[in-house]
């Protein structure tokens, strides 16, 4: 059971910890797609200088 002398803050806490979790998959989400098209990059520059 959780008591909250100021139910507003505990409300605006948690938005500020989505946004955060929101803005930390995004960012993970940025370095897997990125991630991606480096690898893609490179096997096509192999495939071209192998064929």
């Amino acid at each position: 059971m959780r008591i909250s002398v100021q139910p507003g803050v505990q409300s605006g806490t948690n938005n500020v910890a989505r946004s955060g979790m929101s803005l930390r998959r995004k960012a993970w989400l940025a370095v897997f797609a990125a991630s991606g098209l480096f690898w893609i990059a490179v096997a096509l520059l192999v495939w071209q200088l192998w064929s």
